[in-house]
C-alpha cells in the first residue's frame, strides 16, 4: 500500500481508539447474544421479531443459536438490530497485549520490522544493541 495513504489511514484509525477503548468492555457479547439479550429485555417475542424481518420464527430462532455459536453474518445481526429499532455497532482495536494502536500493530505485521527487531535482539546479547526500537508495553 502506498506510504502515505497508510500513514493517513493509520492516523485515522489511532485517532478513534481512545473512544473505543472505554466501550470495548461494555460491548462484550452477553451469555446467550445480544439478540436474544435485547429481545427479551424489550419483551418481544421470537414471532414478532421474526414477522418484522420476514422470516418463521424457527429461522429467527436459528439467528439467536448461530449468534450464540459465533456464527451468524453481520448482514443477519443488522436485519434483527433494525427489527428492534436497534443499531449494530461493531469495531476493531489491537489488543493491548501486541500494540496501543494501529500505527504499533502494522509495524509488529511487518516483516522488515521483525528483522530488525530479531538484529536489535542479537545486538543486545551482545551489548551492542542501538536501541532504537521502542519495546512493546507488557499487559
Amino acid at each position: 500500500m502506498n506510504g502515505n495513504l497508510q500513514d493517513v489511514l493509520l492516523a485515522g484509525l489511532d485517532a478513534r481508539i481512545p473512544s473505543l477503548r472505554p466501550a470495548q468492555a461494555s460491548a462484550l457479547r452477553p451469555a446467550r447474544g445480544w439478540l436474544r439479550a435485547v429481545r427479551s429485555a424489550l419483551g418481544l417475542s421470537q414471532g414478532l421479531v421474526a414477522k418484522k424481518i420476514s422470516m418463521t420464527r424457527q429461522s429467527y430462532a436459528d439467528l439467536e443459536a448461530a449468534e450464540q455459536r459465533g456464527a451468524i453474518s453481520l448482514n443477519s445481526l443488522q436485519r434483527a438490530a433494525e427489527a428492534m429499532d436497534c443499531e449494530l455497532v461493531y469495531f476493531f482495536v489491537p489488543r493491548e497485549s501486541v500494540a496501543r494502536n494501529f500505527g504499533e500493530l502494522a509495524r509488529v505485521h511487518d516483516p522488515d520490522f521483525k528483522h530488525l527487531k530479531a538484529s536489535e535482539h542479537s545486538m543486545a546479547l551482545e551489548d551492542q544493541a542501538v536501541g532504537d526500537l521502542r519495546e512493546r508495553r507488557k499487559p
